[in-house]
């Protein structure tokens, strides 16, 4: 009886590292593969809304770092204690935010507008990293960036607007932060952790697609993704690959017709997306290639959009996870990088000792 509950404890485990099961979405630096403070395609005026929740067992201080898009080396930026967002004045940061320091378990702070409100930018959009930590402990550890803590980070991304009598009105989608470890990862192409998908991208009359790409390798790492297009009866419509520079945020609007080559006169519906990493460059000593992708659907009357979040394509063993049948799963699955970390080592929370 031990040793069977000790073997359905490690594949769960195994399953929330590899993000096989995307409902756990703690962590100690969790990514919002998306955030902005811009106008937008048909008179839309993009704003994010942020929301952090403490679930660890301590007071947890946060850290969040703004990866702007596009076609930028962010390795730089994000060594700059100047552009990043915290609450304690003392650790250096060029942004603060009371409301990030000391959140009580069980804690959450809310955050309107956070790129206008807090980081002072207009006219942007990036990826947001949130690191955890425990209150006071960023620049007391070796090295420096505190002890890791759990947090659940979301948000929603909206158009905002006004109606007929000039009073608010927003048309928006929940983003949630993601694991750190809900990554695409070259060196897991045995264990289906090398690509994701997509289904429901749109470009016609009624609809747009927006697809984004997040390199959250470490600061030395390049990547090259490859994007497949298919149509709905899996038919190959386009495909096309995009060279990531180190922490770069891009997002590609309308991009059936402008990262795809199609026209709108093509009004492709229905089709599918997979994204895979094809090669990484790297001046690392231990190189990690890491990848998120987002896409969002936008109805061009209202600028309502819609998320789509990746998704990995291994089956979830619910047999073992709720029955404890888990002989088969711990054999032959591997659904896990290895070893798995508690915390990342290859983004921790920059600090002005940690370059």
């Amino acid at each position: 009886m031990k040793s069977s509950r000790m073997l359905l404890l490690v594949v769960l485990g195994l399953l929330v590292s590899s993000g096989a099961f995307a409902m756990f979405r703690a962590a100690d630096l969790v990514v919002v593969p998306v955030a902005a403070a811009t106008p937008g395609l048909n008179n839309s005026n993009w704003r994010t809304d942020l929301d952090i929740m403490n679930v660890d067992t301590v007071k947890v201080d946060v850290e969040i770092v703004f990866l702007q898009c596009c076609n930028n080396d962010n390795s730089t930026w994000f060594y700059n204690m100047a552009n990043n967002l915290g609450g304690r004045q003392a650790d250096g940061f060029g942004h603060i935010d009371t409301k990030l320091q000391d959140i009580p378990p069980g804690g959450a702070v809310h955050i309107d507008d956070v790129i206008k409100t807090d980081f002072g930018l207009s006219n942007t959009k990036g990826a947001l990293l949130v690191f955890a930590y425990e209150a006071g402990t960023l620049m007391t550890t070796t090295p420096p960036g505190g002890n890791p803590k759990l947090i659940v980070v979301n948000s929603r991304s909206y158009s905002l607007g006004a109606d007929t009598n000039g009073n608010p009105l927003t048309y928006g989608q929940e983003i949630p932060g993601l694991p750190w470890h809900d990554y695409v990862d070259i060196n897991q192409k045995d264990r289906g952790l090398d690509h994701v998908v997509f289904t429901g991208l749109e470009e016609d009359a009624r609809y747009r697609t927006a697809i984004g790409l997040v390199n959250i390798s470490d600061p030395l790492t390049s990547l090259d993704v490859v994007l497949t297009l298919n149509a709905g009866d899996g038919t190959q419509i386009a495909q096309t690959t995009v060279n990531l520079y180190p922490l770069a945020h891009e997002q590609f609007d309308q991009a059936i017709i402008n990262l795809f080559g199609k026209t709108l006169a093509d009004a492709i519906s229905g089709a599918t997306l997979t994204v895979s990493m094809d090669a990484y460059i790297s001046g690392a000593q231990t190189p990690v290639p890491a990848l998120m992708v987002y896409c969002s659907r936008i109805d061009n009357a209202t600028n309502d959009p819609v998320y789509l979040e990746q998704t990995f394509t291994k089956a979830f063993p619910w047999d073992c996870v709720f029955n404890g049948n888990c002989t088969s799963v711990a054999a032959g699955l591997g659904l896990s990088r290895s070893p798995v970390r508690a915390a990342p080592t290859h983004l921790r929370p920059p600090t002005l000792l940690s370059r």
